[in-house]
Parts: structure tokens; C-alpha cells; sequence
């Protein structure tokens, strides 16, 4: 009798436990705008905007977000110290630390822009076209460009160079220390415009910023550790209810209407 009575107030105790609010942290990238970044030590974004409203519907779980660098940002998932990160392209294939992805949350293309003086000759294919010249990316989007790209700077064909920020690799465009810059086509659209507004860009350095070819188009996720060791023992459970919440949003248009929301 005691026995069926332990087991009673233990399955008491777990439907209780279950029943409170997990707090959940992801982290993510604090200079991707305007999906997310951050802003006098505000965190802002499209990506927090969704994340804000999906953690006021999930049942039993709350949303808290911390920006760090892409760079520690993938550190930290790779070393199990943290439950999941926003906003990964899929990486099945190269980044093993990452399972499972979350259905995804929208698209993003990626472009080169360009000095207009790189772009005087035609240059329609991706990367052919772009060898011998020097081509900037931020620091730690290791999947930007391609493979057959990243064969090319392997064999010295073309020139990697790295900076943090947009706008650092903008600068870097329009003083022509770069010939062309890998970006994301909605990322390097607002910086230039938040640049233009603050005095950091003149319209004639505007100007000699050209968009080429878009190099490629890819669905973002969340993705979760696969180095946890069971300490995540909720994953399951939140990546069902996570999922459910983004299929609606984005069956209602709710997602659309938040991005274009950050472009009135």
C-alpha cells in the first residue's frame, strides 16, 4: 500500500512540475537587422517580435532572449550551453552539434553588392564571374557564398575578408578596400538606409553600392543543441508546441505582416 502511495504523489508531483512555466533562453545574433540586433542595449528585431509573440501563446513556456556574437552564438550551441539559437540557415550536413531544426520561420536571400566600378563589366555568374577580386563577409556566416566559392578562396582565386557588422563591410565597400560584399538582400537594404539617416553614408557613397546576382535563397529556423545530453529534457515538448505556433503565424499572414511592419 505504501508503494502505490509513493507512486501516486510521484506522479503528482511530475504532472505539477510539467504544469509550471520553463523558462527557456535563446540566444541570438546581435547584428543581423533587421531580423535582430541590438539597440542601446535594447534587443529588436523581426525574429524577437515573433519570438515575443509565440512565448505569450506556448503552453507552459516562456521566451527570454540573449544577443551575443554569431560567432559565440554557435560556440555555445556546439557546446551544449545553450537550449537553442535563432536565426540558422539549415547546417544538417556540416554543423552535426545542431538537432533538430524547427519548421521554418521565413525566407532570406542572400546577394553580392558591389563597387559600381566591379560591376561596370557584367558579371551574371556566381562565383566565376568574381574570380581575382576581394570579397567581404561578416564574421562567422562560414556557409555564405557556396562551396564551389569556398573552393575558390581555398585555391587563392579569390580573396575572403571578414569584418563584424554591416556596416564596417559597407564602409569597407564604398572606401574600395573590398570589391564586392556577400549580404543578406534585406539586411544590407536597412543598414544603408539607417546609414544614410545617422550622416554614416552620403549619397554619393550610396551610390556606388551596386546589387548584383543573388547567390542564394534559404528558409531560417530555430535549431536546437544536439549537445545537451539529455539535460533539454523538455525538447521534444517545445520544439511541437514552437512548431504549431509558427505554422499558424504563418498561415494567418501574422509573420508577413511583422516584417512589413519594420518597413513602413
Amino acid at each position: 500500500m505504501k508503494c502505490v502511495f509513493s507512486i501516486m504523489v510521484l506522479l503528482l508531483l511530475s504532472r505539477l512540475s510539467f504544469a509550471q512555466q520553463i523558462e527557456v533562453n535563446i540566444v541570438v545574433n546581435d547584428s543581423h537587422p533587421p531580423y535582430v540586433y541590438t539597440e542601446e542595449g535594447d534587443i529588436k528585431g523581426i525574429y524577437i517580435e515573433v519570438l515575443k509573440r509565440v512565448s505569450k501563446r506556448m503552453d507552459g513556456y516562456t521566451l527570454t532572449m540573449t544577443p551575443a556574437p554569431w560567432k559565440r552564438v554557435k560556440k555555445l550551441i556546439r557546446l551544449g550551453k545553450a537550449f537553442a539559437f535563432v536565426p540558422p540557415y539549415y547546417h544538417g550536413h556540416d554543423w552535426l552539434y545542431v538537432w533538430p531544426y524547427s519548421i521554418p520561420i521565413m525566407d532570406e536571400s542572400v546577394v553580392v553588392v558591389c563597387h559600381k566600378d566591379i560591376l561596370k563589366t557584367p558579371r551574371p555568374k556566381w562565383p566565376e564571374d568574381y574570380l581575382g577580386l576581394i570579397i567581404a563577409n561578416n564574421s562567422g556566416y562560414d556557409g555564405f557564398g557556396g562551396p564551389v566559392f569556398r573552393k575558390h578562396v581555398k585555391e587563392g582565386a579569390i580573396t575572403l575578408t571578414e569584418a563584424k557588422t554591416t556596416q564596417q563591410n559597407l564602409l569597407r565597400l564604398v572606401r574600395k578596400r573590398v570589391d564586392c560584399y556577400m549580404v543578406n538582400q534585406i539586411s544590407v537594404q536597412w543598414r544603408i538606409k539607417t546609414m544614410l539617416e545617422s550622416g554614416d553614408l552620403t549619397e554619393v557613397e550610396k551610390a556606388s553600392i551596386v546589387e548584383g546576382v543573388i547567390i542564394s535563397t534559404d528558409a531560417v529556423y530555430m535549431g536546437f543543441t544536439d549537445r545537451d545530453q539529455g539535460r533539454y529534457y523538455f525538447k521534444r515538448d517545445f520544439v511541437q508546441k514552437f512548431n504549431n505556433e509558427i505554422y499558424k503565424m504563418k498561415k494567418s499572414g501574422e509573420i508577413k505582416g511583422i516584417y512589413q511592419e519594420h518597413f513602413k
